[in-house]
């Protein structure tokens, strides 16, 4: 507004002079009609004319514009520095803070890949330790009743034995009553009911041929009428003392055989027994406990994560702001900076062509 002020009065001095002088300036006036200043200029030339006018005043105030143009370049150039330092320390600091959550954001996802990876070890460790128990659960099972299975054997062979030792009992008692007899003629007939009565009780064991052969052997030799004499009797229980001693020899090796097999199994049951409760009471707990703490851990540390990429993005949006803050400024410089020097041209041009008119300072 300044400008166009003095300006318009530059053109009001220059209307005086030219009245003699048109002919220099007809390019001079064809510019002006290009602008609406310049109009205005060639308007007031046709309206004003001047004699005798003194000119220091314009001077003065070209100077002063020049001036005051000049401390407002000098006044910008300063806050623009004043304002690049704020921008450094801004751009440092929100740069910093941006690369500290960075890392902090990085480090937190470091960590979440670590602890999943965790958790799934403790995860399959879970299931292997619970397969393990499914797996001893099964085996103490099935050895149970495999150790039920061999009890029952082993007492229904006891009983087989008992019985079998008991039947040649009574055939040695009953013999060595003969062996013992005077009265052979009685013996016979009783030899006879007894021979009938042991051969029923011999389809009991006819499963035993160790018992069976032997046992036939004697009682049909008791059914025989040449039978009841001692010396027959005495070698019948000669014959079944040793079937007795064989049985009861095969029945103790049974039992003994029988108890070691029992005490192998006793001690596999035992030691799954101890394995069961060991991983029921405490491994598989803790397992289950570790996930647990470790699900909170990735919990905790998504929740850091969140924070941090949220103060990240703060950070970074500070940071661009202050980036476009900045290069708005630079704008806001070059566009003022762009209108003071087209007045100080001015101002040079207006001072130019009162010089071309003649009027030049005193």
């Amino acid at each position: 507004m300044r400008v166009y002020a003095l300006l318009c009065i530059v053109a009001i001095v220059y209307c005086t002079q030219i009245t003699n002088q048109a002919s220099m300036f007809d390019e001079q006036l064809g510019q002006l009609t290009k602008s609406k200043l310049g109009k205005t200029i060639l308007n007031m030339i046709s309206l004003q004319q001047f004699t005798e006018v003194d000119f220091s005043p314009l001077f003065t105030a070209i100077d002063d514009i020049v001036a005051s143009t000049q401390q407002a370049k000098q006044e910008e150039a300063e806050q623009l520095d004043s304002y690049f330092q704020q921008f450094l320390s801004d751009s440092e600091f929100y740069s910093n803070q941006v690369t500290e959550y960075k890392t902090e954001v990085a480090q937190h996802q470091s960590d979440i890949t670590t602890f999943k990876k965790d958790r799934n070890t403790l995860q399959q460790s879970l299931y292997d330790k619970s397969q393990q128990l499914t797996d001893s659960q099964k085996n103490q099972a099935q050895l149970q009743r495999t150790v039920q299975n061999n009890d029952q054997a082993t007492s229904k062979k006891t009983a087989e034995y008992d019985s079998s030792i008991s039947i040649v009992d009574q055939v040695i008692a009953k013999l060595q009553l003969v062996k013992q007899s005077s009265f052979i003629e009685i013996n016979k007939e009783d030899l006879a009911v007894s021979a009938a009565t042991f051969s029923r009780r011999l389809g009991e064991v006819s499963h035993l041929p160790h018992l069976f052969e032997p046992l036939s052997k004697v009682l049909i030799q008791m059914g025989t009428s040449g039978f009841a004499d001692q010396e027959q009797a005495g070698n019948a229980i000669k014959l079944l003392n040793s079937l007795r001693e064989d049985l009861v020899a095969s029945k103790l090796a049974l039992q003994m055989n029988a108890q070691l097999e029992k005490d192998t199994n006793d001690g596999l049951l035992a030691s799954l027994e101890e394995n069961i409760n060991l991983l029921n009471n405490e491994i598989i707990p803790q397992l289950k406990a570790d996930i647990e703490t470790k699900d909170g851990e990735i919990a905790t540390k998504q929740g850091l994560l969140k924070d941090a990429q949220s103060n990240l993005d703060t950070a970074q949006a500070n940071l661009d702001n202050v980036n476009a803050g900045w290069a708005a400024r630079q704008e806001q410089n070059k566009q003022l900076n762009d209108g003071w020097d087209n007045e100080l041209m001015l101002l040079s041009q207006a001072e130019s062509a009162l010089e071309r008119g003649g009027i030049r300072r005193q």
